[in-house]
């Protein structure tokens, strides 16, 4: 067997990187081959026998995110050279050794696993931060899906991982055409895709917050950003597509009025 890891570090991003790669050589599906596919604009990440590197331009938030399927299709070919593919988020951290029969899904899970935290089934459907933009091709409707799933860790058998993500790439560019931009960006598209379908879902366990107190014990944790990129830079990154959608209210007014 032989494991794909696919990983975007863009701008300050590269900082999480040399923590992941130790904590993944180290306690992830630990005895199995791994290359790593990274998706970066950095010149600190150097390539080597098991990491490839692949120059990406920073396009800003959300577009660095909505362009990882983009990313991901670019190196389509290499991927069919492994069994498994995994995305992690850039600040994932591995605590805990992660045994093959807890992350590799088989038949009955569609051959696809993906990550929802355990604090969504404790809140009504109807409050799931799923898209309802009928505008968009990641519109749910109130009857479709029954998890909610974190955009941060997913994957599968490469065969059915690379039919996924051509299905999303699709999909944002369809977007892209009609000028929309999906609620949670790559995630409710991921949402839209597994709606129907039954992956192997991982618990909060296998992707908590740093900032959680529960799961008190967890094999893989989401470090806090603020932390390591600085809060100011979380501020300015996600207000930009805010103030975007502000100007773009404002001039339908003033046509309408």
């Amino acid at each position: 067997m032989k494991i794909g890891i696919l990983y975007i570090a863009i701008g300050p991003y590269e900082k999480f990187w040399s923590e992941f790669h130790r904590s993944c050589e180290r306690l992830f599906l630990t005895g199995i081959p791994k290359k790593y596919f990274i998706f970066t604009d950095s010149k600190n990440i150097q390539p080597s026998e098991n990491i490839s590197v692949v120059p990406v331009v920073d396009q800003g938030w959300p577009r660095n995110t909505l362009n990882r399927f983009e990313f991901f299709d670019s190196i389509s070919n290499q991927l069919s050279d492994t069994d498994y593919c995994f995305f992690f988020n850039a600040n994932t951290q591995f605590l805990k050794t992660i045994l093959s029969e807890e992350v590799i899904p088989d038949a009955t899970h569609e051959h696809l696993v993906s990550l929802s935290f355990h604090t969504f089934l404790s809140n009504p459907k109807a409050s799931w931060p799923y898209d309802r933009n009928p505008a968009s091709t990641a519109c749910m409707t109130f009857d479709e899906g029954y998890r909610y799933y974190q955009g941060g860790l997913y994957g599968g058998r490469t065969v059915e991982f690379r039919i996924m993500n051509a299905e999303l790439l699709q999909n944002v560019r369809q977007d892209d055409a009609n000028g929309v931009i999906a609620r949670n960006n790559d995630e409710s598209h991921l949402n839209k895709y597994l709606a129907n379908r039954h992956p192997l879902c991982l618990s909060t366990q296998y992707g908590r917050p740093e900032e959680w107190l529960e799961p008190t014990n967890p094999s893989i944790i989401f470090r806090r950003k603020e932390a390591t990129l600085g809060f100011v830079h979380i501020f300015w990154q996600k207000k930009k597509p805010f103030m975007y959608l502000l100007r773009q209210i404002h001039a339908k007014l003033k046509r309408t009025y």
